[in-house]
């Protein structure tokens, strides 16, 4: 718990609206949309204990305290306040550092009745005790106790859990935070039975419980699609390591994930879903960018003969970098005559028409346009230069008919095969940075538990 001159923090400061609204705003700029459901369970009147089954820092403590409408005071351990602004900013906030010590069992009491007489309402956060089945988290126990002495004093406390979907990485995802409650014990069986346990034992079980379902964690399907994706793209980057190796025999296909690493993603699902969600769209952005590289590629080399052939390669380009002007001005005179088409819907073929009727049709509108320009043209520049400009219209238009057959089958695939290998090399770079960010979430899990990096 905070040390002892932790007693300020039992009063809401002065300038908490303020900061609020600060945060508040800062978070409508960065999230759009933040949903807090079950909104309502929260009363303004109650005493509240909520635990976010959610990892304990700084961002997620001010997010919450920017969704929440009332004021509520966020425990956190002091190794999330780095630097004197968090200090400050937590502190009008009402974001304290404190640390549960077993020693302390009353001074602990005394902090949470006193807080809870003046804020209403304190949040903590499972962080560290992460929620693993078949395990009870100290906070649970903790909370059950604070349950017990506010009933001694005959202060009516409501206990909530907390289930936050904080994509923090990926402002694509909206957050969102689900208030799960009134958590209360279960009924006691009689006392003869051998299963008996004490009021606060069952509270502790029932937060467990709670806190072990998170509403927002992936289905079983979902997280095995989204092991075998992560394991597919780390066989096609050791394959891609292992073959400038030589005589090397061994096939990625042999390697499986580890149980560390199935054990990660099952606890962060539970832990953070958001974080796991993030990671999947990184995945899927991954896939897309792989299937347009690898589509390109199919298409070039499947482009026709004329793409082994040196001269007609350099011919397509020197025609598509050249021509370009004259298929500009061929698309300038034929613009008025293509909007009216357009318009007129002759543009394309139509079953109910007769295709006779069609191409009368269409002629008769660019014969028009070529009319109306002409003259215009001679008003302009004389007789002499509009004679000059009505040869160069069915030219242009001939021109620009055989530019576009050249942008599609020539001018595309040219363009595609000249960006393949930044396109290759951008590709590895998501790969790496993808798995970059798998091993830092490996990592960080493993800090967790103790283990050495």
């Amino acid at each position: 718990m905070p040390n002892s001159s932790f007693d300020r923090s039992w009063r809401i400061p002065a300038i908490y609206r303020l900061l609020r609204a600060i945060v508040r705003f800062g978070a409508w700029l960065w999230f759009p949309k933040i949903r807090l459901l079950n909104r309502e369970k929260l009363q303004q009147s109650q005493a509240a204990l909520l635990i976010a089954n959610y990892p304990a820092s700084f961002r997620a403590a001010l997010l919450l305290a920017a969704t929440i409408d009332r004021p509520v005071l966020f425990l956190l351990s002091s190794q999330n306040f780095r630097g004197p602004f968090r200090k400050l900013m937590g502190r009008g906030l009402g974001i304290i550092p404190a640390e549960s010590t077993a020693e302390d069992t009353s001074l602990e009491m005394s902090f949470f009745t006193g807080a809870l007489a003046n804020w209403g309402a304190i949040a903590l956060f499972t962080g560290e005790s992460r929620t693993i089945r078949g395990q009870r988290t100290p906070d649970a126990n903790l909370v059950a106790k604070v349950a017990a002495e506010a009933a001694k004093q005959q202060i009516e406390l409501a206990i909530y859990a907390l289930h936050g979907f904080l994509p923090f990485d990926d402002r694509k995802i909206a957050p969102a935070v689900y208030v799960q409650g009134p958590i209360q014990a279960q009924s006691a069986p009689p006392e003869t039975s051998e299963n008996y346990l004490e009021p606060a034992e069952q509270l502790a079980d029932a937060i467990q419980k709670n806190l072990e379902e998170n509403v927002f964690a992936l289905t079983v399907v979902e997280i095995e699609h989204f092991r075998c994706d992560i394991e597919d793209i780390s066989h096609e980057d050791i394959e891609e390591e292992w073959s400038q190796l030589p005589d090397w025999k061994q096939q990625a296909g042999d390697l499986h994930l580890s149980g560390f690493v199935k054990q990660w993603v099952d606890e962060q699902n539970q832990a953070d879903p958001g974080r796991l969600v993030a990671l999947r769209n990184l995945v899927d952005d991954y896939r897309e960018a792989r299937r347009r590289c690898w589509m390109g590629r199919f298409m070039v080399e499947t482009s026709g003969p004329w793409r082994k052939s040196v001269f007609q390669m350099a011919l397509a380009w020197i025609e598509c970098l050249l021509g370009l002007p004259a298929a500009l001005y061929g698309l300038v005179n034929h613009a008025a005559a293509g909007l009216i088409l357009f318009l007129a819907g002759l543009l394309k073929r139509s079953g109910k028409r007769d295709p006779k009727v069609e191409w009368l049709w269409r002629a008769f509108v660019v014969l028009g346009c070529y009319s109306v320009q002409i003259l215009l043209f001679d008003l302009w520049q004389g007789r002499a230069a509009a004679g000059y400009y009505a040869l160069t219209l069915p030219l242009s238009g001939a021109y620009l008919w055989r530019y576009l057959w050249l942008a599609r089958n020539r001018g595309h695939l040219l363009l595609l095969q000249a960006t393949l290998p930044h396109r290759s090399v951008r590709l590895l770079r998501t790969r790496e940075n993808l798995l970059g960010n798998l091993e830092h979430e490996i990592a960080r899990y493993a800090e967790s538990l103790g283990m050495p990096s």
